[in-house]
């Protein structure tokens, strides 16, 4: 039997990582707060709509990190 590494597929397949608007918007200013707190307060950090049409609404995190780090210091 192949292993499925836990993928759902077909019409049953429901999403379990989707974050509601205020949940993403609470992990972007907890991720923008650690940086700031390390001093890197060049990091900026918001959660976005991917596509506001689907259902359901997929919230993402976005941000100006360079490969996860702080961009270089101006």
């Amino acid at each position: 039997m192949p292993e499925n590494h836990g993928a759902e597929t077909g019409a049953a397949a429901t999403p379990r990582d989707l974050m509601t608007e205020d949940e993403a918007k609470a992990l972007a200013v907890r991720i923008e707060g650690h940086w700031h707190r390390l001093g890197h307060t060049t990091v900026n950090v918001w959660a976005e709509v991917v596509d506001p049409e689907s259902r359901p609404v997929i919230w993402v995190i976005r941000s100006n990190l360079v490969s996860g780090l702080p961009p270089a210091r101006q």
